[in-house]
C-alpha cells in the first residue's frame, strides 16, 4: 500500500494517481486559484484531525508531515544535483 517491491516510500505514484492532483493537472497548467483550493483542502483536513485525535497522534502526524516535506525536499534537491552531473 505505502511502498512499492523494493520496499521504497510510493509517494510519487500515490500524488500521481490522487484525484485532486489529477484534478489540478488536467489542462496542464496550474493557477494561483487551484493552489489556493488545495491549500483550504488540506487545512481543512489538519483542522479535522485536530478535532479528531489525541496530542500524542497529532505530534506524530506532525513528525510525520516534516519528515515527508523533507523527503521531498530533499529528493528534489538530489534530482536537481544529478542533472548538472
Amino acid at each position: 500500500m505505502f511502498f512499492n517491491e523494493d520496499g521504497i516510500l510510493n509517494i510519487d505514484e500515490m500524488v500521481v494517481n490522487n484525484e485532486s492532483f489529477k484534478n489540478i493537472m488536467e489542462d496542464g497548467i496550474v493557477t494561483e486559484e487551484e493552489i489556493k483550493n488545495q491549500s483550504e483542502k488540506v487545512v481543512a483536513m489538519l483542522r479535522d484531525m485536530e478535532a479528531k485525535y489525541s496530542e500524542e497522534q497529532l505530534a506524530e502526524i506532525k513528525d510525520l508531515l516534516v519528515e515527508s516535506g523533507v523527503l521531498y525536499a530533499v529528493y528534489n534537491f538530489y534530482s536537481i544535483q544529478n542533472i548538472n552531473k
